[in-house]
């Protein structure tokens, strides 16, 4: 049953993505009632709503692949598989009441702080979902340490640089700085009294740090794993800037949402979850 695990993977990740697009083209609001468009099945005419409405169905089989996991794994294994699962369909019925939320709360508008969180936290939800559906994968199918594993610091480092990405996004914050980079808003060290100015600049910086981390674990860990996040970590670089000194030109958007998922979908799966972390490799492995 390894397709139903990677299905459910694969679909929250599309339900992800799409919905990146949805939020950078503001459909979110383009279907006023939940969880049907217009309160029937009827097919909606506009883009827009077309593009809401398929999220939503997205979601919805992405949920049921979930829900089908937790019960093939709670039939079949023990232990850590089955907490991984519970947890992600735990949280896929909480992301499930959050988007009902967010619709009748019109928090696509970002007009309020609640907004703003409610949406952040929305995001935060499916990540946790995609994160331990892939650990749930990781533990049944590949239990065994694998090479070169990524260190957990390093990993937080990455997944400090998602959170206050997401947090950027969702409170309006992503033009904080202008278009320009590496300054941020005229000047290497801004007036950081506008707290937008203040969240882009710290996100810019954690960013810079994971950087140097991912730099830090490929010379001391010389893995191919390690090659290969450190050429994942500047591929997003290169979105992210690319983002930024485009005045966030859609396709790049886009491009940057769906590699920064699959960043850490594959950090995620790579992620050393033993206590020993190798200090020295002799030679690429």
């Amino acid at each position: 049953m390894r397709l139903l695990i990677t299905s459910a993977i694969f679909f929250t990740y599309l339900v992800m993505i799409w919905g990146g697009a949805v939020r950078s083209t503001d459909s979110g609001l383009a279907c006023p009632s939940w969880p049907l468009c217009y309160g029937d099945f009827k097919l909606p005419e506009e883009t827009s709503a077309k593009l809401e409405m398929g999220h939503r169905t997205v979601s919805g089989l992405a949920g049921l692949f979930v829900l089908f996991t937790f019960i093939y794994v709670w039939k079949s294994f023990k232990g850590l598989p089955r907490l991984t699962s519970a947890l992600a369909l735990l949280f896929t019925a909480s992301a499930a009441l959050t988007g009902m939320k967010m619709i009748t709360s019109e928090a696509p508008t970002l007009k309020y702080v609640s907004h703003m969180l409610l949406e952040s936290f929305h995001i935060y939800e499916s990540m946790l979902i995609l994160g331990f559906l892939i650990l749930t994968y990781r533990l049944i199918y590949n239990p065994e340490p694998l090479k070169g594993e990524i260190p957990l610091w390093a990993y937080g480092f990455a997944l400090a640089t998602m959170i206050t990405g997401v947090l950027v996004r969702y409170t309006g914050s992503g033009e904080a700085c202008g278009h320009e980079w590496p300054t941020c808003a005229g000047a290497l060290i801004p007036d950081l009294s506008n707290w937008q100015i203040a969240l882009q600049f710290s996100h810019r910086n954690i960013a810079y740090i994971t950087w140097l981390a991912f730099l830090l674990n490929l010379i001391f860990n010389r893995s191919r794993t390690a090659l290969y996040a450190f050429i994942l970590i500047n591929l997003q670089f290169v979105f992210a800037v690319s983002m930024v000194l485009t005045g966030f030109f859609l396709p790049i958007v886009f491009l940057d949402t769906a590699s920064g998922f699959f960043l850490f979908a594959w950090l995620t799966y790579h992620l050393n979850l033993k206590s020993e972390q190798p200090a020295l490799k002799e030679a690429w492995r």
